[in-house]
């Protein structure tokens, strides 16, 4: 009976380290084994959950902030988009919710040059055009001109020399801040991981180029 109590107490802490699960080990608990079996099972088991836990989490960990989404067969108007969602969430006063904002980039049939925009996921005002603050990485904010759409929600640049030259520095930074101040509130900031924008943006282009 004595030994039977060591056995228990030491696979209850040799369970809790290698988080066997459960089922298992009742079948433990309930075969004659010795401890000394036990703990080579318990052992083989453990390796074999590190083995195929770890890879998911180095997968995880690598995942970029950018996605593409190649439209060529869609018959939208935009034929390649290239999206990443704002690190943070931001209020949206008028549903009392929180939103994500999305910063993109994208061509559209005939033009393959590429557009910028950001979708706020909220109403920021009703005119045409406003002003968007640009900071990268952590110097002053840039201030430049914008148009917004028809919904107030989305702001956008056309293909431009000045889009193109944003778009240029996008690809030397890994992180963005963006300020914009919506009718009759505070401003708002919102922050991008820049992660991997050169290579997704030649894919972008090349999507675009077709």
């Amino acid at each position: 009976m004595e030994g039977h109590k060591i056995t228990s107490e030491l696979l209850n802490v040799l369970f809790t380290i290698s988080k066997i699960p459960l089922f298992f080990q009742s079948f433990l608990m309930t075969e004659n084994l010795t401890e000394k079996i036990i703990m080579k099972i318990i052992i083989k088991i453990a390796c074999f959950l590190s083995i195929i836990t770890i890879p998911a989490i180095q997968i995880q960990a690598q995942e970029s902030p950018w996605k593409i989404y190649d439209q060529r067969n869609s018959g939208e108007n935009v034929v390649a988009l290239l999206r990443n969602t704002s690190e943070a969430s931001i209020n949206n006063l008028e549903h009392s919710e929180k939103v994500f904002p999305e910063l993109s980039l994208y061509c559209e049939q005939g033009n393959p040059n590429i557009s910028i925009k950001i979708n706020w996921k909220r109403y920021i005002s009703s005119f045409n055009k406003t002003e968007i603050g640009i900071k990268i990485d952590g110097k002053n904010y840039t201030w430049l001109s914008f148009n917004l759409d028809k919904t107030g929600q989305i702001s956008f640049q056309n293909p431009s020399t000045h889009s193109n030259e944003l778009i240029n520095k996008f690809k030397k930074i890994t992180k963005l801040a963006v300020e914009i101040e919506p009718y009759s509130e505070p401003p708002i900031n919102v922050y991008f991981d820049l992660s991997g924008f050169a290579s997704h943006l030649e894919k972008l282009k090349s999507i675009c180029s077709q």
